[in-house]
């Protein structure tokens, strides 16, 4: 039987454990032996699923047990997509603020971001689906060039910058953070490059370039002319690689040399190397340079060109 002011024999209050309240006489609650047994189980169901032996002398065997569990959904690197962002193009809006010193800049929180989450160290990760948090960074160096990079890291969504350029390759590890510089390396599935960062003088506002992550990522040019240099804004956070989806002559000439090139690689026509401005294609601009020639070599023909990239 309850009686007034007392706890009932389960020792819970709808479903809950309460204190005991020595001012009104009611004592705190019992824990039932059923209710103790239960969680007891589900802890040790949890150890044992991992292939552990229970033991009442090891406090670790929860954390250890867990983490065999989560490790069991986890792939190679090469089987994993890539990071990808929620939004309709593939981009955080990152903010800069000019401050004392180089600047800082913040990530705006509640955007979904599928990142992988790294199991076995530089072999295995599994797939996360993470929201951003609300992050600001520390004030920045001045006249430096900064990679805004994310990672997931004991289950949450990790924001850091560091220095590094355009060339930067992936690291071994495929994720940065471990040093002050080489941190402008491409997207990976465990480290998403998320926006390139230029400082100047001390008070100034930083320079934001913010690139698209997507599992997938394509962009299409079609150029009709002469010979010359053009180009497309990608802004990726993965450099692509291009791909001659057509070329057509556009003023029926017959032509004796004529090509579209995309790639880093540069043709010789009529004893000239061609070079489009600014070098070949990157993650922030799809370059190309065409060339087509009339029959008779004393004029330029015009072509239509078509380039996709992709990666």
């Amino acid at each position: 039987m309850d009686y007034p002011n007392s706890v009932p024999s389960s020792g819970l209050v709808n479903g809950k454990f309460v204190d005991e309240n020595p001012l009104t006489g009611t004592p705190g609650s019992l824990i039932p032996a059923t209710w103790g047994n239960a969680v007891t189980e589900e802890l040790l169901t949890v150890i044992r699923a991992a292939g552990l032996v229970p033991s009442e002398t090891e406090s670790n065997q929860l954390l250890r047990a867990l983490k065999s569990v989560l490790s069991q959904d986890a792939l190679p690197f090469a089987a994993l997509a890539f990071p990808t962002v929620s939004t309709t193009d593939g981009r955080i809006a990152v903010s800069a603020a000019s401050g004392t010193a180089g600047g800082t800049v913040s990530v705006p929180g509640g955007v979904l971001v599928g990142l992988c989450e790294e199991v076995t160290i530089g072999m295995t990760a599994r797939p996360r689906g993470l929201f951003t948090p609300v992050w600001a960074s520390p004030a920045l160096d001045i006249n430096s060039t900064y990679f805004l990079r994310m990672q997931v890291r004991d289950g949450a969504l990790v924001c850091y910058t560091q220095k590094g350029a355009d060339t930067d390759a992936i690291p071994a590890s495929m994720k940065g953070g471990s040093g002050v510089s080489g941190g402008g390396f491409d997207s990976t599935c465990i480290d998403m490059l998320v926006a390139r960062i230029v400082t100047t003088g001390a008070g100034t506002l930083p320079t934001l370039t913010l690139l698209a992550n997507k599992a997938r990522l394509e962009a299409v040019g079609v150029w009709s002319g002469a010979n010359g240099n053009y180009s497309v804004t990608l802004n990726w956070a993965r450099k692509p690689r291009a791909y001659l989806a057509g070329i057509f002559d556009f003023d029926d000439n017959v032509k004796t040399d004529y090509g579209v090139i995309s790639e880093d690689t540069g043709v010789s026509f009529v004893g000239t190397q061609f070079m489009p401005a600014g070098g070949f294609t990157d993650r922030y601009m799809g370059r190309v340079a065409i060339t087509a020639w009339a029959q008779n070599l004393s004029a330029v023909g015009r072509m239509n060109a078509r380039v996709r990239w992709e990666v």
